[in-house]
């Protein structure tokens, strides 16, 4: 007997170019023959499933693995003996994963190409990963972008015979001033990948390679915690804690104050005490 979805939960962002992504819970759930017209990328977190494909040879993706699909591939899928399967999907649109290609190799070789149904690669696992639970957590927009052009990025470099293109010291040099003065000088204003990646002539994927090389963070963690070490001084100054939450650009009181102790091993409140 067919068993239905339980425990199904999807996140839809129009900010991520369409992005679409889900997590399933323990589901017994048996998929017919479909396609999608988007590029979809699964992770399996516990249990297995049978990919059945057309295209190419069927296989079992198990716990910690990856499965890849291209737009309009036909697959099924189904739980291995009925063990429940926990696993999150992602959907990219043709387009922009076509353009993100683009900018990494450097020129445009075509839509990309999946070769295999099921890899297994932990890097890809963790980046998706990290994307998913920034989704779902309402992350700053800097931080979602990031995460998802990191992860197709890698993706695409490893199993969508897509070669990086590299980029020159100099240019990455460049690259690494330009942001920096960028994010300071904006430290109450929300900021885009696109925007990084225009102010340094850079595509994003290639900005945030280069950066995350020379300062060992990514751009949006260095930009926070350029706001925090403004807000502390403005907290030192006399300020108010939901004055400085807003001079530095944080939505609420209960977000600064998180995002203070992340950084700082403190509340606002504790830091200021004697």
């Amino acid at each position: 007997m067919r068993q239905p979805l339980e425990n199904v939960r999807y996140w839809r962002s129009d900010d991520l170019d369409g992005l679409e992504t889900n997590r399933v819970l323990r589901s017994a759930h048996t998929f017919p023959k479909h396609t999608h017209d988007q590029y979809a990328v699964g992770l399996m977190e516990e249990g297995a499933n049978y990919c059945h494909g057309r295209s190419r040879r069927s296989s079992v993706v198990v716990g910690g693995q990856v499965c890849l699909f291209n737009p309009g591939e036909v697959h099924s899928g189904e739980p291995e003996r009925g063990v429940p399967a926990t696993y999150r999907m992602f959907y990219a649109d043709p387009h922009w994963l076509h353009r993100v290609a683009v900018e990494l190799g450097g020129r445009d070789a075509g839509p990309p190409d999946f070769r295999r149904l099921i890899v297994p690669d932990a890097d890809v696992l963790r980046a998706f990963l990290r994307l998913s639970d920034l989704v779902a957590d309402g992350a700053e927009l800097l931080a979602r972008q990031s995460a998802m052009v990191g992860a197709f990025s890698l993706v695409l470099a490893r199993h969508g015979g897509v070669r990086p293109e590299a980029v020159t010291a100099r240019d990455g040099n460049a690259a690494v001033r330009r942001v920096r003065a960028y994010l300071a000088e904006r430290l109450a204003h929300k900021v885009s990948l696109e925007d990084l990646a225009e102010a340094t002539g850079l595509s994003r994927f290639h900005m945030l390679r280069v950066f995350r090389d020379a300062t060992g963070m990514t751009p949006h963690a260095y930009h926070t915690q350029l706001r925090v070490d403004r807000a502390k001084l403005l907290l030192r100054r006399g300020w108010a804690m939901a004055d400085a939450a807003q001079e530095t650009g944080f939505v609420d009181q209960s977000h600064f104050a998180n995002t203070f102790r992340r950084y700082v091993g403190a509340t606002p409140g504790q830091y200021l005490s004697r």
